[in-house]
């Protein structure tokens, strides 16, 4: 499998400058993380009309220079980068509005106390993360069975893959495909070989290098399992 372009090199050129290709990758980041940002901020008890807007100026706000530096890949995976300049974008909101309700009179201790105390349920981030990212790759997979073996094939073949507890004989599978046995079999390895590979190729996005694949894959399933 050839290692996919990754969140940072993404991020790399996701500027505000307006060139076609910046506003596509800061497109593709607010498409990968816009859910699990937005429950976060949501969780903090923004007013609901507030949501969306401060979700949306958050990914503004991490084109802007000062969040590039902190854009180290060195440092971990994409997700806790993303943790890591939510967190400081709460504060510095926090900062701003608790300025604006005591009249721009606090002082620079009270500022920073105020940011100390933005803490931010990485759990709940991660599992939200997790739960977009099976969700995709599970859409990814319905839509090419669908193609392939139609809406009732997918019903049927959808209960192999993770997350089902009940699944048919092989034998009733095959009943329903109008296969034989071995037949069906085949359909759903391949259909579970085909998961796997998308799984990993999201994975490999949010990640610097290959050998980080399964490292990352092992902990977002147990950050799922947590839901």
């Amino acid at each position: 499998m050839d290692f996919p372009e990754t969140s940072w090199t993404i991020l790399a050129v996701a500027t505000m400058n307006g060139s076609v290709k910046e506003r596509d990758a800061l497109n593709r980041l607010c498409h990968d993380y816009w859910v699990p940002v937005r429950k976060i901020i949501a969780s903090r008890g923004a007013p609901s009309e507030r949501v969306d807007d401060l979700t949306q100026e958050f990914f503004l706000k991490l084109m802007q220079k000062s969040f590039f530096k902190k854009a180290d890949p060195a440092q971990g995976r994409f997700r806790s980068f993303i943790l890591g300049s939510l967190k400081y974008y709460l504060a510095d909101d926090a900062r701003h509005h608790l300025t604006q309700k005591n009249g721009g009179h606090l002082q620079r201790a009270e500022l920073d106390n105020e940011a100390m105390s933005v803490e931010i349920d990485e759990a709940q981030f991660d599992s939200a993360w997790a739960e977009l990212l099976f969700d995709r790759v599970y859409e990814r997979v319905k839509n090419e069975v669908i193609t392939r073996r139609g809406p009732r094939g997918w019903e049927q073949l959808s209960l192999f893959l993770p997350g089902h507890e009940a699944a048919p004989t092989y034998v009733e599978l095959a009943h329903e495909l109008g296969l034989s046995e071995g037949g069906a079999k085949t359909e759903v390895f391949r259909m579970r070989e085909r998961f796997r590979e998308l799984l990993r190729g999201e994975v490999g996005r949010t990640v610097d290098a290959p050998h980080e694949i399964d490292e990352e894959l092992a902990y977002l399933k147990s950050a799922l399992q947590k839901l």
